[in-house]
């Protein structure tokens, strides 16, 4: 192997691989910044593309497949149940500890099982009945097709034990159906209007169909839900709040894929809620008014005792006329006692909830002794008077008492009677529910759009997480920074080698050369660069075997390879093209040969000649020898006495032998046959290899005696976004056009 040093030249960044690279700037760091993120969206341009249309067209489907729902509201006022305390004093102290609102209460009596059941069963909501579809896409054709399959059942009595069981409907034509049961055991059958008996596991069904219509053979499922699930079901869709604080009045909210159906369902809501508040408030009003009615004898009596003993006594004293003062004691006297009366019932009222000490308890009784010092004062007033006066004052507003009460008492009880008459319920429907024109969702151009950002979301993410998985390097100058190895030449990526790996892939005849046919493209330009700094490098001596290897498959060696002989025959050199890779080879398919045969491995087998194995290739100076018949011991034959033999006779025939070998981490013959060779080349791939990579593959030549003249950067992809990220995508090449 030669060792001569390479010899520096001026744009390649080629310098003596003995001698510490002295770096004119610092060592770039690989990180994310905003001009990273930018390339590498670019990057991934396709990707987040074909994600974002694979979203939209989701969202197009689920906007088209969605059943809208339909949004119905109605209104209600409840009445409170008591009114405020006329006193100021009390209504301040009361508000401090004031009850929750009527309206709270109502609201769970309207979303109670009591409502919500009674409604399922006035509905027939536990009762399911609907065509059977085609999967995925039936039941929204079936919503666009007026003629569509329908069914409405008007009976179903199904025992508990066998609620939750699938039936079925089969339509037979002319309106007849067949009924069967969920395992297809027919129980019978009829036509619309028809009560149908049968017998299940010993119970006994019941099933009228109101209308039927279908094709013969449609089949429709059939259930009659558990009362608990039905009852859930309807909770689900249906909502009561109340509409501000303290206002009494409660918005009622039901969701439905049926206008019509979701008005009928929330009326009937209220309907039974208002039936429940009639019948509640009737047992209440009747047993409060029993309770009135009973003491109002007791109150006449009373009264009419008062009066019998005011009038014996002025029958005995003769007529006794009050004068206004004694006739004021009497007014003042009735109306405390009524008071004193009224506060002693509220007391009675508040104890209930808090305790005798609370503060709204003690103002109720701070009043009541207000009051008894008044009457206090009017008993001694009353005292002050003749006699027989006093005794007509005292009498007098007993009467006057008896007479308050007994009059409030027979008030009560006629109001009462004209509630209980008229059938008041505590509340008022304010708007009731009609059938909604717009349904609240899906909305489509909302969905689609929804769709459309997560697509960009998700195919961004999955760019970024490739970029995160695939840690390739993509700045050359990180190669020649951490391991010391001369980056000879960049090659930019070439849409013309694409083209002609297609043909290749396809076998189409011809050679697939971009040096020949694209003599202007920057990778034949790249090329050139690399021919002239292995001329200066390589020297006029007995340098001529050029050995080209990579970390791994697929990095471009046969591309580099076939195209680098090219151009040093065009250079009126004579030209060896060796296809080494004695394992999966391919080179003789960029020029347009059909088969392997007669090659490098027949020649080290012995089983050919060496210039029996050389094939022409059409191109002056240039010749190829193919892999042959590919041995199953290639690194045996390259250890064999005939390789070395070969080169020998091969440097005399030859200016240059370029050989393309296998990747380096995967077999071992590329350290035997760079024991051979003058000058190595290493190929990495733009973003292809981790750092880690390439310097296991350096290292692992370098451990055999092999040590490269330096790297070539293939592929590098260009970028419209710039240099803005971290990675310097450039190649140094210059073309020129007429």
């Amino acid at each position: 192997m030669n060792h001569a040093q390479p010899i520096a030249e001026s744009g390649t960044g080629i310098r003596p691989a003995a001698e510490p690279l002295a770096l004119s700037h610092p060592a770039p760091v690989e990180e994310a910044n905003l001009g990273d993120w930018l390339v590498n969206l670019w990057e991934g341009r396709w990707l987040i593309l074909g994600c974002c249309i694979l979203f939209l067209a989701l969202g197009g489907f689920y906007a088209w497949h969605k059943v809208p729902i339909y949004q119905v509201d109605a209104l209600l006022q409840v009445e409170a149940k008591k009114d405020r305390p006329s006193d100021p004093a009390f209504a301040r102290m009361e508000g401090l500890f004031a009850e929750p609102a009527d309206a709270q209460a109502e609201i769970e009596l309207l979303k109670s099982n009591l409502i919500l059941g009674r409604t399922v069963a006035a509905l027939n909501l536990d009762t399911v009945a609907r065509p059977v579809y085609l999967p995925v896409v039936g039941a929204a054709l079936a919503r666009r097709d007026p003629a569509a399959p329908a069914v409405a059942v008007q009976t179903f009595d199904v025992p508990p034990a066998l609620r939750g069981l699938h039936f079925q409907l089969t339509a037979l034509g002319d309106g007849r159906f067949v009924w069967a049961d969920q395992d297809g055991q027919i129980l019978g059958s009829g036509r619309p209007g028809d009560m149908v008996k049968a017998t299940l596991a010993g119970s006994t069904l019941l099933l009228r169909v109101q209308y039927l219509s279908g094709k013969p053979g449609q089949r429709f499922d059939l259930l009659r839900k558990p009362a608990r699930i039905a009852i859930e079901d309807l909770r689900k869709d249906f909502s009561a709040e109340e509409r501000g604080k303290m206002t009494n009045v409660i918005g009622l909210t039901y969701r439905s894929p049926s206008q019509i159906q979701g008005a009928a369902v929330l009326n009937e809501i209220i309907n039974q809620y208002s039936k429940f508040k009639a019948a509640q408030r009737g047992d209440a009003t009747a047993q409060t008014l029993g309770v009135l009615q009973a003491k109002l004898p007791e109150l006449k009596a009373r009264l009419d005792e008062s009066e019998n003993r005011l009038n014996a006594f002025r029958a005995q004293t003769g007529s006794v006329d009050l004068n206004k003062e004694a006739e004021g004691v009497v007014e003042q006297s009735a109306k405390i006692s009524n008071d004193i009366s009224a506060l002693r019932q509220k007391r009675e009222d508040l104890l209930r909830t808090y305790q005798p000490g609370a503060d709204v308890v003690t103002t109720v009784d701070d009043q009541i002794r207000r009051l008894q010092q008044e009457g206090s004062q009017l008993e001694g007033r009353a005292r002050s008077l003749p006699g027989t006066q006093q005794t007509v004052v005292r009498l007098s507003r007993d009467v006057a008492v008896n007479q308050e009460l007994y009059t409030s008492l027979l008030n009560n009880v006629q109001e009462l009677q004209l509630t209980k008459a008229g059938g008041q319920e505590g509340f008022e429907l304010v708007d009731p529910a009609t059938p909604s024109v717009e349904p609240i969702g899906p909305k489509p151009a909302m969905q689609v759009a929804l769709f459309g950002l997560l697509g960009l979301l998700t195919g961004g993410g999955t760019a970024r997480l490739k970029r995160l998985l695939r840690r390739g390097v993509k700045d050359h100058r990180l190669i020649e920074a951490k391991l010391g190895l001369p980056v000879i030449v960049t090659i930019p990526h070439s849409e013309a080698q694409e083209r002609h790996a297609r043909a290749m892939e396809k076998r189409r005849s011809g050679q697939h050369l971009v040096a020949l046919d694209q003599s202007d493209d920057l990778a034949t330009e790249s090329l050139r660069s690399l021919r002239t700094v292995l001329n200066f490098s390589m020297g006029d001596g007995a340098d001529k075997v050029i050995m080209l290897t990579g970390p791994a498959p697929g990095v471009g060696k046969s591309f580099v390879s076939s195209n680098l002989a090219a151009l040093l025959a065009q250079s009126l050199a004579k030209v060896l093209l060796l296809d080494g890779d004695l394992r999966r080879g391919d080179l003789h398919h960029y020029f347009g040969l059909t088969s392997r045969q007669n090659g490098f491995g027949d020649v080290l087998a012995g089983r050919l000649a060496w210039r029996s194995a050389v094939h022409p290739t059409g191109i002056p100076g240039l010749d190829l020898m193919p892999t042959g018949l590919l041995p199953s011991n290639p690194a045996e034959l390259l250890m064999a006495p005939s390789f070395p033999a070969f080169l020998r006779e091969a440097r005399q025939a030859y200016d240059y032998i370029v050989i393309d070998v296998p990747p380096v981490l995967a077999v071992t013959d590329p350290t035997i046959i760079g024991e051979l060779a003058d000058t190595v080349l290493l190929v990495a791939k733009f973003g292809r290899h981790p750092l880690d990579e390439i310097r296991t593959c350096q290292q692992r030549l370098e451990a055999a005696g092999v040590r490269p003249l330096g790297c070539v950067f293939n592929d590098v992809q260009s970028s419209v976004v710039g240099n803005l990220g971290s990675n310097y995508q450039y190649a140094y090449h210059y073309s020129y056009k007429a």
